[in-house]
């Protein structure tokens, strides 16, 4: 048994239908798509941003504040330290060395900070040679009281050499360091520190003053230093006169601080900062730095923060900077941004991806509609009967070859034309006043096939023999679009018949088939296109209760016993319609009207009732203003209420494109004798132009409307004994005002003529 083969259509699942969808957007929306995506993580990034460094500006100023404080703190620390070392000194001239060294090297063990303790001892010029003899003779080498001279060389860079001092009239050589620094520090001894550059007038302001004085920050090979200068007079007190002080001097006490390790212990724990030393003169020199050196091609900000008052020495300050890392950026505000930005791109992109496929979906039904246009066309064309189609104004649509044949030359250009005109088809045994076929079709809703023995009269006045039907076109939701006539020659044989009989009767029916002719098209025009168009309001008001009644009945827990009132208004309107048609046969016969005692505000409420739903699907808002104090009309309540719905349907019309909603304004008002009802809407108006026409038969603004609506009102408010007024409202819009007579003791009386019930 050969093997059956295996089926490979699997329904697809949920992602792959997404996924397919995805892939539906156009190239153009991607690429916005991206573009936005990017520019969102961009600025998703400089939020980050921004909050990182505002973490890190806080923390820099507190680092700052710290700092502060250690520095004080040390400073307050290496005072009282040297204020200690002070005491040690004998006050007469002795050798201070051997307590002194032992002091210092306590001191620099529990203070890293400190370079070294030292006793510089005055030498004046007399003893310079002496002295230097015996220091040569200690030390094993030759030693000289020496300046330092600062050079800068050729590539920028400040260097400088030890020169032996010139003769001066005293001096103060540095030579105790204790314990003994490193080299750098070393090779200072012999610097005469009261004429130093640098070191000079911190010296001497410490001698004339007699406090402790710091030394500006000075470098001594990769380190800053610091000292601590206090003068050692020979009298206690020393003289006030800075003269006679200066006299007195008998060296200067002096500790050395390291100001970088002094920085170093507060600043450890902070990785990526940079110490840098500002000068009062602008120039700035790094002087710590803290983990990697900070990168200024790099993209994220560097945050500074500065100490104003950070050291002793006046005018210097210290400015802290440390360059924001990635690392520094918040993790989660990072995935909280990624996934916003990622879901809000990604719902951009299903939405451009549904609007993509109900864009495909509508092009390939519209080319699905026109081949099937196509298709039909061609049929149309290719057929021996004549097709013609026109709508419910009775305008022809289109009409195949065979049609023109069948009408004769000069017919090509009749889309447009009214068809009752252009197609004059008519019977032999027709009675005066009968329906045509194409008002009779549209009408019951139904095909109408011609009578027997119908004929066409052509422009030449030539008649053809035809037969063929009348069929209405109705769209998806019944709405009927107009109707569609099929015509065909019967044959010339009844054509001669015919032609033969009209021959010996000509003269006899030529009159009679002209008078009958005229009243028929005047009786027709005038009973078709009233109940086209009287009879379209009670059949709106249908529609929309029935439209109502499906509503609730499509809802989870219908209302039925509103449903049911529903119907039952419809039910009533049908009813009105019939009431309709037959006010329309006597308003044609001219028969009087059947008036009664009306309250107008009455009447104007039931008209509303019937354009509850409308106003409330067209968004507009009614304002009602009707008079308490208001008398009775006699008037036709029918007709009455059908000129009130008319002008309102207008209103709402003409309130179709007003935003941000229409606003519709009734009121009735009574002066001594008339009764008015006044409508009034927020609309564009009246044009002036046609402000004399409105009136007129078979004139409309609307682009499908008869003309018919307003003259056949104003016959009727006429036939009341009423007029209908229009004008434009100077804020906007139009008004009509109904006016009617008052119900009083003089017009209590019906007119002569009329029928009251």
């Amino acid at each position: 048994m050969p093997a059956q083969p295996i089926s490979s259509s699997q329904p697809a699942s949920p992602l792959h239908k997404h996924l397919k969808l995805l892939q539906e957007t156009s190239h153009h929306h991607k690429w916005l798509l991206a573009g936005l995506y990017v520019l969102l993580c961009a600025l998703l990034g400089l939020l980050l941003v921004h909050e990182a460094m505002q973490r890190q500006q806080q923390a820099l100023d507190g680092l700052t504040s710290q700092l502060q404080a250690d520095i004080n703190a040390h400073m307050q620390l290496a005072l009282a330290t040297l204020d200690h070392a002070s005491t040690l000194l004998p006050q007469q001239a002795a050798d201070p060395t051997p307590g002194l060294r032992d002091f210092a090297g306590l001191a620099t063990a529990r203070q890293p900070f400190i370079d070294y303790l030292g006793w510089q001892p005055r030498i004046r010029a007399e003893q310079r040679a002496s002295f230097e003899q015996q220091q040569s003779q200690l030390r094993g080498q030759a030693f000289a009281i020496r300046d330092y001279w600062l050079t800068r060389d050729t590539a920028g860079k400040d260097t400088g050499n030890y020169v032996p001092a010139p003769p001066r009239h005293d001096y103060l050589p540095l030579l105790m360091q204790e314990p003994s620094p490193p080299a750098a520090l070393r090779a200072m001894q012999g610097l005469d520190l009261l004429h130093d550059p640098t070191l000079g007038p911190a010296l001497q302001q410490a001698v004339s003053q007699g406090s402790v004085q710091f030394s500006p920050p000075y470098r001594i090979g990769q380190h800053w230093h610091l000292l601590l200068l206090q003068a050692r007079y020979s009298a206690s007190p020393p003289s006030p006169n800075p003269l006679v002080r200066s006299e007195q001097l008998q060296g200067v006490l002096l500790m050395s601080l390291q100001l970088d390790g002094l920085l170093a212990t507060s600043t450890a724990q902070y990785r990526g900062l940079q110490l840098t030393l500002l000068a009062p003169d602008g120039s700035s020199s790094p002087l710590l730095a803290s983990g990697p050196a900070v990168n200024d091609n790099s993209l994220l900000p560097i945050q500074s923060a500065q100490l104003q008052a950070a050291l002793p020495s006046e005018g210097y300050r210290l400015q802290l900077d440390q360059a924001l890392t990635w690392q520094q950026l918040s993790a989660p505000l990072l995935a909280v941004g990624l996934a916003a930005n990622t879901l809000l791109c990604y719902l951009l992109w299903l939405l451009a991806a549904q609007q993509q496929r109900q864009r495909n979906i509508r092009r390939r039904a519209m080319d699905h509609l026109h081949r099937e246009r196509e298709h039909a066309s061609v049929t149309l064309q290719a057929i021996a009967d004549a097709v013609v189609t026109f709508d419910t104004a009775f305008r022809i649509q289109y009409l195949n070859p065979s049609a023109g044949m069948l009408l004769g030359p000069g017919h090509h250009s009749v889309i447009g034309q009214n068809v009752r005109q252009l197609l004059r088809l008519g019977h032999e045994f027709a009675r005066p006043g009968s329906t045509d076929p194409f008002t009779q079709a549209l009408q019951i809703r139904d095909s109408v096939y011609l009578p027997d023995s119908s004929y066409l009269t052509r422009s030449s006045g030539e008649k053809l023999l035809v037969e063929g039907c009348v069929s209405p076109v109705f769209d998806q939701q019944g709405r009927l679009l107009g109707a569609v006539l099929t015509l065909r020659d019967t044959a010339p044989r009844r054509q001669h018949m015919l032609a033969a009989l009209e021959a010996s009767e000509r003269r006899l029916r030529q009159h009679e088939q002209e008078l009958a002719r005229v009243a028929r098209i005047n009786t027709m025009g005038e009973m078709a296109s009233g109940i086209a168009h009287e009879i379209n309001q009670p059949l709106s008001a249908i529609v929309s209760y029935c439209q109502a009644s499906l509503s609730l009945l499509e809802e989870e827990d219908p209302d039925l016993p509103l449903v049911c009132r529903a119907m039952q208004n419809a039910a009533k309107q049908a009813q009105r319609a019939g009431q309709v048609i037959q006010r329309l046969r006597e308003f044609v016969s001219k028969r009087n009207q059947h008036q009664s005692l009306l309250d107008p505000n009455q009447t104007v409420s039931n008209t509303l009732a019937l354009l509850e739903y409308e106003l409330q699907s067209h968004d507009i808002h009614l304002e009602q203003y009707f008079s308490d104090k208001l008398s009775a009309v006699y008037a036709d309540n029918i007709q009455l209420e059908q000129v009130i719905l008319n002008i309102l349907r207008n209103a709402i019309d003409a309130m179709e494109s007003v935003h941000p909603w229409g606003r519709l304004i009734i009121s009735t008002e009574q002066d001594a004798t008339r009764v008015r009802i006044m409508i009034a809407d927020n609309g564009p108006g009246i044009a002036a132009a046609v402000q004399d026409q409105i009136f007129d038969p078979f004139f409309s603004t609307k682009p499908n409307g008869m003309g018919l609506g307003l003259a056949i009102c104003q016959t009727a408010i006429d036939n009341m004994g009423g007029q209908i007024l229009a004008s434009n409202r100077p804020s906007g819009g139009a008004q009509f005002v109904i006016d009617l007579p008052a119900l009083t003791t003089l017009t209590a009386q019906p007119v002569a003529g009329e029928q009251v019930s």
